[in-house]
């Protein structure tokens, strides 16, 4: 245990405990870890077994997380350590997210590793931090030391997440200034059965970071034949637009991974498809990922239609938005977290 970590935000129960951190709420005692694979209990507390080891870490373009609104044209340093509460059956980063530890090939960070890892961040000219590749709610105490320092040095941190934790995780989340969630359905049966969780409480964290001013943005992957109906991206799009007209959303085009291999890849038709259901429902905006076409990354004004942000893939070519996100040609605010 020596490597092991106290972990937060953990309740003890009987003769063990009850982690607090997601949804799942697992039961922890001497003979199983939680489903993350990266909890256990042990001598009457609970540990992170996965604290300091970085398992991807990469200097990206912001909007590769993706996040559209939020300072477009930056860099955010991007890091990621082992496990998962999900299980996704096509998940892209399954070498990460779908083990336990001790992890062989990966290594753990130095005793100074926020520090360290901050410093590089600044040094790569990164104006934030991002947590991601895996889920960073298995490695919150990781992620939230890093925000801490990060924030003493001027950088902003970056959830990327499926949105499965508790409400008192994202109530100690409140230094986090953006979110983009996955929203991978609106079915509660495909969740079952494709990610190993539940719909209802990543709809419960996407009305509370609303709620709480923090800037959104959501991310859904359609997979043929399993979320890409008419009727559920009706149903997804009201709900989200009901929450506000002003979140981006990422519609992204799934290609055969990990174990569904057996599905083909989103015709772009379907994309398309489901950006004019989500116009129709009132979002404002609607991006195409994972997918090379004339527009699809590019902001437009909301009032006016002018394009304001100009994107070749996950670069900006062109930055037209004046003080505060205002359209050039009309003058109107477009919805976002703008660097002046």
């Amino acid at each position: 245990m020596d490597r092991w970590t106290p972990a937060r935000l953990w309740e003890k129960e009987g003769l063990g405990a009850k982690c607090l951190l997601c949804a799942f709420q697992c039961r922890l005692n001497g003979n199983h870890k939680g489903r993350c694979g990266v909890r256990a209990f042990s001598e009457g507390r609970v540990w992170t077994l996965n604290y300091g080891y970085t398992g991807a870490i990469a200097t990206d373009p912001v909007e590769k997380k993706p996040f559209y609104h939020f300072w477009p044209g930056t860099k955010t340093f991007s890091i990621g350590a082992p496990g998962c509460n999900f299980t996704c059956l096509g998940c892209q980063n399954h070498g990460l997210s779908q083990v336990e530890a001790n992890w062989p090939g990966l290594s753990r960070s130095s005793p100074n590793l926020a520090e360290a890892l901050v410093k590089a961040a600044l040094e790569e000219g990164a104006s934030s931090l991002a947590f991601t590749y895996s889920e960073p709610t298995v490695f919150y105490e990781y992620a939230q030391d890093l925000t801490e320092r990060g924030s003493e040095r001027g950088l902003s941190s970056l959830w990327v997440t499926n949105g499965y934790f508790t409400q008192e995780t994202l109530r100690r989340l409140d230094k986090v200034v953006a979110f983009n969630v996955d929203l991978k359905s609106f079915s509660e049966a495909f969740y079952r059965k494709v990610t190993g969780g539940g719909l209802k409480p990543v709809l419960e964290t996407l009305a509370r970071i609303v709620e709480n001013n923090q800037w959104l943005e959501v991310t859904t992957l359609l997979i043929p034949d399993l979320n890409d109906s008419e009727a559920e991206l009706m149903a997804l799009t009201k709900w989200l637009a009901s929450l506000s007209v002003d979140i981006p959303w990422h519609v992204s085009r799934f290609s055969p991974r990990y174990k569904q291999m057996d599905k083909s890849s989103t015709p772009i038709s379907t994309l398309e498809k489901a950006k004019d259901i989500g116009r129709a429902n009132g979002l404002k905006h609607v991006y195409l990922g994972n997918a090379s076409g004339l527009g699809y990354g590019d902001t437009l004004c909301p009032n006016c239609a002018k394009t304001v942000i100009r994107r070749s893939g996950f670069l900006v070519d062109e930055y037209l938005l004046g003080p505060n996100g205002r359209c050039p040609a009309c003058g109107s605010l477009v919805a976002g977290r703008w660097r002046s």
